[in-house]
């Protein structure tokens, strides 16, 4: 399905042009809602149609991981994750920058859509079984209503905040604050901690349930430096014996010798409950051959441009893999990410070789060096980003469907594991002062890769954000992280740079370009100018 999104602003002049259409036809018969054009007038009247509506907002939330460079940066690029080809300036960064529009844009269709499902529920008319469906409904769409508005309360700081549907065209939105937004965002979710399903009892897998409402409001508390409130919300995820992490092999390749169980995680089919996961909380619903399913299209800008690479006798020296996928080589992971964090404790599971494959032998059968690893002088006669180590759950190692090999991946998607809870109470044990039971929740992650337990005194938000990257690396929205904490200028300052072959370091153009205000993203200009009716006030520094 593919969707048109607008701009915040932009729908008040599609709503004008369609009122100048309505109001230039008298006729009566035009006033009738056409049973068979799916509008809110037909939409909106009884269960199925606020169930088709729930759905549309999962594909909503889905498009934040479909686009370009405006989605590789919410994954990391040109911050302490990633660094490439193109070594982006942070002088580029301005208000007219094409990035910072499609995550607006996104955020508040998703808002939009929301609203309009929370106002039409409302409505006498509509035919409901109980009065427990209608509040599920609203708690869902209110759920995301919530996590749109943290994703741009992270990335912008403060935006408009829009409660109801918009029925009238309307051009005079104005900025509230980030706290107002992290708490708008809090009513939203404190709703749907008490009026979602349990997990487990959630319609069908990928819905929503208290669990993740849970997560996210504890991410918001700790926003809110609402300490003990982001330590209960996080336990209530923790202590509900649906979940816990996944220490033992699992899933439908738990027979292949040599792996371990943080591989098994990422493996295809083994996103959800049903085969026997009891790490996953939230989980898009995109896997290959299923009813509404797709193809996840961001993994393959980790893997590097490895058949451009030739052997010693300048043939070619590689063919696509099965086992790594297609590369393009988009985002190479900084030395940060290859090394620095691995430093205290190389033995960690999570950078095991086959969970971070660092060799790729020469895999062309034609060339007379097939099976050997490239020396260091050959590779140096190539770019860094066309030889790097791949992280193997941005692939699906020996299991492309219908032989596809390309740099998709084929799984369903995590947006919320139960390690990524103990991380946030962590950070909010962290905040209230107890470094102790910081470390606590932190070692029980590092437990389960066998890596060894960080000392209380060790602790800061910096070891939390290296833990992060350790378990989490490709996976969440690392822009977002960094800029809540206010900490993407210090981070990509220090971290954003390449790694060759004989290990030289070079730092990336973003570390040398980034200035503290872009902590923030700027406001899209388009945005601004189409708000003709107030002010629409500029993040300092853009």
């Amino acid at each position: 399905m593919k969707n048109i999104i607008i701009g915040l602003t932009q729908k008040t002049i599609l709503f004008l042009g369609l009122l100048f259409l309505t109001c230039s036809c008298s006729e009566t018969f035009l006033d009738e809602v056409p049973k068979d054009f799916l509008s809110p007038e037909n939409t909106y009247t009884d269960v199925a149609g606020f169930e088709s509506a729930i759905t549309a907002l999962h594909i909503n939330a889905r498009s934040f991981w479909e686009g370009n460079w405006e989605m590789y940066i919410l994954f990391g690029l040109y911050s302490d994750y990633g660094v490439n080809y193109n070594n982006m300036k942070y002088t580029v960064m301005t208000s007219s920058y094409a990035v910072t529009q499609p995550t607006w844009t996104k955020a508040f269709t998703l808002i939009k859509n929301s609203n309009t499902i929370i106002s039409r529920a409302e409505n006498s008319n509509v035919k409901w079984n109980s009065e427990s469906e209608k509040l599920q409904i609203i708690a869902e769409a209110r759920f995301f209503r919530a996590w749109a508005y943290k994703i741009l309360g992270n990335v912008f700081g403060g935006v408009p905040i829009i409660k109801g549907e918009i029925t009238s065209p309307k051009v005079d939105f104005v900025r509230s604050t980030r706290a107002e937004v992290y708490q708008f965002a809090k009513e939203d979710l404190v709703y749907a901690t008490e009026n979602l399903p349990n997990p487990g009892e959630e319609k069908a897998s990928g819905r929503i349930t208290k669990g993740a409402a849970y997560h996210i409001l504890a991410e918001v508390d700790i926003c809110l430096e609402d300490w003990q409130e982001a330590i209960d919300a996080a336990s209530n995820v923790i202590n509900n014996s649906y979940y816990h992490l996944m220490t033992e092999r699992f899933g439908k390749r738990v027979n292949m010798n040599g792996y371990n169980v943080y591989w098994d995680l990422f493996q295809r089919g083994n996103q959800n409950q049903s085969s026997g996961n009891k790490e996953s909380i939230w989980v898009e619903q995109i896997e290959y051959g299923t009813t509404g399913g797709g193809t996840y299209n961001v993994n393959y800008a980790w893997c590097p441009k490895y058949t451009f690479i030739k052997d010693p006798d300048g043939k070619n020296g590689y063919v696509n893999s099965t086992e790594w996928g297609l590369g393009y080589g988009h985002i190479t992971p900084t030395n940060y990410l290859q090394q620095t964090i691995w430093q205290d404790d190389w033995n960690d599971m999570r950078n095991s070789s086959v969970n971070i494959k660092r060799e790729l032998p020469y895999n062309d059968p034609s060339s007379k060096y097939y099976g050997l690893v490239p020396t260091t002088d050959q590779l140096l006669k190539f770019s860094y980003w066309f030889y790097q180590p791949i992280f193997m759950k941005t692939t699906t190692p020996w299991d492309f469907p219908d032989n596809i090999i390309n740099g998709n991946i084929y799984r369903d998607i995590y947006v919320i594991r139960l390690a990524e809870t103990y991380l946030l109470r962590a950070e909010a044990y962290l905040g209230s002062g107890n470094k102790e039971k910081a470390a606590g929740d932190i070692n029980i992650v590092r437990s389960r890769a066998n890596a060894t337990a960080v000392n209380a005194a060790n602790v800061d938000i910096n070891y939390i954000l290296d833990e992060r990257a350790r378990e989490l690396a490709t996976e969440e929205f690392r822009s977002c992280t960094l800029m809540r904490l206010g900490l993407l200028y210090e981070r990509t300052k220090k971290y954003s740079a390449a790694r060759f072959a004989d290990g030289s370091v070079v730092p990336s153009t973003a570390s040398t370009t980034i200035q503290p205000y872009n902590n923030l993203w700027p406001i899209p200009q388009t945005e601004i100018d189409l708000n003709t009716g107030a002010v629409l006030v500029q993040n300092p520094g853009y």
